[in-house]
């Protein structure tokens, strides 16, 4: 219960930090936005599979400073103070948690971005709300974790970027695979294999973050 109690109050502390420096956040919702106005004005009569592709790379490289600075922006010094504070599992929870509400709500912005600009082809939304679910849960937890590794080498806002895209791209292919089904008309029953492989994918990242944070932790 203790844990718990902890865990809210630092799942509030970041929160608390967002709004006193919201610049980021706003930064990676500008870029969405001139993205896609770029895209649209660009092709206006664009087809769904292209809209699909666009919307999950837009997605990817607008959130990726905003999910990943989480760790980014932690010093030395607060690490050291963080550790006192909490224990090294509270500390990531409270990140991931943090990182998964970011990340859900830019990508609402992006989508309804994408929806008022170029409609949206979705003809089954809820294959494609639980795919898209999974997917962004999955790079923002990725995106926090290579947060925490980069702040341990040098240049670390060069170095997440660099570690961040090889991870994701098993993840992003099966994600993109099921979305794409969900625009034919009739959806095929292998989506929701690929959406429980998601599924599966997010559960191993999870697990792997817990593991890999402990000794990074004490470094």
């Amino acid at each position: 219960m203790q844990n718990f109690s902890n865990l809210v109050k630092l799942v509030k502390a970041e929160f608390q930090l967002d709004l006193k420096k919201p610049a980021v956040l706003a930064a990676a919702l500008l870029q969405m936005a001139t993205m896609t106005l770029l895209a649209f004005l660009s092709q206006p009569n664009i087809n769904a599979k292209i809209w699909s592709s666009l919307f999950w790379i837009i997605l990817i490289f607008c959130t990726l400073q905003a999910i990943s600075k989480n760790f980014l922006s932690v010093n030395r010094a607060r690490w050291i103070y963080f550790n006192q504070l909490s224990p090294p599992q509270n500390i990531l929870w409270s990140k991931m948690i943090y990182g998964w509400f970011t990340m859900s709500l830019l990508t609402l912005a992006n989508l309804l971005l994408f929806a008022f600009f170029m409609g949206f082809p979705i003809q089954h939304p809820m294959a494609y709300f639980c795919n898209l679910t999974l997917v962004i849960a999955g790079i923002g937890s990725i995106f926090t974790l290579i947060g925490a590794i980069a702040t341990k080498a040098n240049q670390a806002g060069f170095l997440a970027p660099v570690l961040s895209l090889p991870v994701i791209l098993p993840l992003i292919l099966v994600g993109m695979q099921a979305s794409n089904k969900t625009l034919n008309p009739v959806l095929v029953s292998s989506v929701w294999n690929d959406i429980a492989l998601v599924g599966a994918l997010d559960g191993l990242i999870v697990v792997l973050a817990v593991i890999l944070f402990q000794p990074l932790w004490k470094d």
